[in-house]
């Protein structure tokens, strides 16, 4: 008897741990596609700013702030990781290490990219009334490699859902 009610707690607790990593792994999925849209729209707002700053850069009546502006702008992407957080903080032990080394990778990235965003921005607010070619140009870098975190985080979402699709999808299987 004994054996029988452990063997039904065990296939219970199994149950329960399988409904519970295929709605953290639904969440999951949900998050990075909208954050996915949200990064490649960010993305290509970057982008047309850096087309503008290669066409006004010596443009010495312009200041950074006004040529930021007149071209859009610059932008924070909203990346959420917070259904692989918890995830992670409450049962890690459930997924296969390499989803959790992928997903840990794609918060690196995110982590990253915001740190690139904060560069940018410290360094725009402080520059912001500057003519000089030397400034619009250091912000082009910077800016330049914002656009690469953010393509690479755009890669590592791309990457995740594309190896991980079945699994993400259980219904079909």
């Amino acid at each position: 008897g004994v054996l029988i009610a452990v063997s039904i707690g065990n296939y219970k607790e199994s149950l329960d741990n399988q409904s519970y990593i295929e709605k953290t792994l639904l969440a999951i999925e949900n998050e990075i596609k909208v954050s996915q849209t949200e990064v490649d729209t960010v993305l290509e707002r970057h982008v047309k700013l850096f087309e503008a700053l290669e066409e006004q850069i010596d443009n010495k009546d312009q200041s950074l702030g006004e040529l930021v502006g007149s071209a859009g702008g610059f932008q924070v992407a909203a990346v959420k990781n917070v259904s692989l957080r918890f995830f992670v903080s409450n049962k890690a032990e459930l997924l296969e290490f390499k989803m959790i080394s992928q997903l840990l990778e794609i918060e690196l990235h995110a982590n990253a990219l915001t740190d690139k965003i904060k560069r940018l921005a410290d360094y725009a607010y402080e520059h912001v009334n500057d003519k000089e070619e030397e400034v619009k140009l250091k912000f082009a870098y910077l800016l330049a490699n914002v656009i690469d975190g953010e393509q690479t985080l755009l890669e590592s979402y791309a990457a995740f859902l594309e190896e991980n699709g079945a699994n993400l999808n259980p219904e079909s299987q």
